[in-house]
């Protein structure tokens, strides 16, 4: 820097000292005269260079303290970005057939959370699973809370209902998920307050009833949540309207009445007229869960069921309407190794009149997952499944799967 801003001085000094002709002619006390009026002039020229060059800086660090102050704040500003990417290798050796070996991108998860104002957040996530659930919007919402101010939140977009916990610490989810959990469109008020939480949510479920497209479908929750030095202990229960709409539950009933209504028109039977591949009713479902903590030991127990049956043409089991309910009893124990997290677990699981949802009976599962390296972690399960017997249309085989999963988590 100062070597650019002399360079202009020596030029001109040089230039002077070629002597032009009518500088030749002047006398001494006048070239002495010109000399300082033309040192002078240098000099200011060179000051007004120095100001210039001193000046970006300047700006930029006045840029900077409002920047702190919060004055032009960027739009990147309190955005949090988050992920998963979770990789798995697998063999299964199936109720029938041949075993089989695969590896797979088994989850991918990207999600950004803001809180926009004291009272404004949202939160938004994609999710793609390898021959599962293609690339997609799995979360879209916004929340207002303030807890310095109101115990009372509200939440609208798209998100899961909280119907169920589905606690593990195992690769696979639980059964009660595979029946239970539901991805909706909802409106949810709830309240967190000195450990009670609790909501009401409503939402248009996928499910039609009566060929209706309306906000019919409703739900509740309510829970408790406690953690000392000595030991920690949550428990809730909910309800729903129509556990129809849950994400497996709805696929299958759709799936069930085409498959009738297909039928009845290849064999021209006149039911066909009056028969709807829409349900004709909805059928409530309900949960109860609780988990308990003692140092690195914790015990998880959920309940899942309907609260009545299904139209037989909806869900089946043993020639009339099913009542499908699952549950999961699990034991974890957290322990390091070599600094390391490592969790060993036991569950034991299992489903009643779910045969028509393809799920097993009952299942043992076996984890093991440890922390490999910051926010990384390589698990592994076993799973040993018994199917319903042949007189309730499975096949009355066991299954056996082994899985080595490789997560991170960013």
């Amino acid at each position: 820097m100062k070597g650019t801003r002399l360079l202009p001085a020596i030029t001109m000094t040089l230039a002077g000292l070629a002597t032009p002709p009518v500088f030749a002619q002047l006398t001494l006390e006048q070239r002495v005269e010109q000399l300082e009026r033309e040192n002078a002039r240098q000099a200011a020229q060179i000051a007004e260079q120095n100001q210039q060059l001193q000046g970006a800086p300047q700006r930029v660090g006045k840029l900077e303290d409002a920047l702190a102050a919060g004055e032009g704040r960027g739009w990147f500003e309190g955005i949090e970005i988050g992920g998963v990417i979770e990789v798995e290798a697998s063999y299964l050796d199936p109720y029938q057939g041949d075993s089989e070996s695969d590896l797979v991108l088994a989850t991918f998860e990207l999600g950004i959370a803001s809180q926009v104002n004291d009272w404004v957040g949202i939160e938004a996530s994609l999710l793609y699973e390898e021959d599962d659930t293609d690339l997609e919007v799995d979360l879209a919402f916004i929340n207002i809370y303030n807890p310095d101010v109101s115990p009372v939140f509200f939440t609208a977009g798209q998100f899961y209902v909280p119907f169920g916990a589905y606690e593990t610490n195992l690769v696979s989810d639980p059964l009660t998920l595979e029946i239970g959990e539901a991805r909706e469109t909802a409106a949810q008020l709830g309240f967190i307050h000195e450990g009670f939480s609790g909501s009401l949510y409503a939402f248009n479920g996928d499910n039609k009833v009566d060929g209706k497209n309306q906000i019919k479908s409703w739900g509740a929750n309510l829970s408790y949540a406690l953690e000392t030095d000595s030991y920690r202990i949550s428990a809730g229960a909910g309800y729903i309207n129509d556990l129809g709409d849950s994400d497996t539950l709805q696929d299958s009933i759709a799936e069930n009445r085409q498959a009738i209504y297909d039928r009845l028109i290849e064999g021209e039977d006149p039911r066909a007229r009056w028969f709807s591949t829409d349900p004709n009713e909805r059928t409530g479902g309900w949960t109860a869960n609780l988990s308990l903590g003692v140092g690195g030991v914790n015990v998880i127990a959920e309940y899942l069921s309907a609260s009545e049956r299904f139209e037989f043409p909806s869900l089946a089991y043993r020639n009339k309407g099913a009542e499908p309910a699952a549950w999961n009893i699990e034991a974890g124990y957290s322990f390091p190794v070599f600094g390391r997290d490592t969790v060993l677990a036991i569950a034991y699981q299992g489903t009643e009149e779910a045969v028509a949802l393809e799920l097993p009976e009952r299942s043992w599962l076996f984890g093991w997952s440890v922390e490999v390296f910051d926010n990384t972690a390589l698990s592994f399960e076993y799973r040993q499944d018994s199917d319903y017997g042949e007189h309730d249309g499975g096949s009355g085989k066991n299954a056996s799967a082994l899985v080595a999963q490789l997560a991170v988590e960013f």
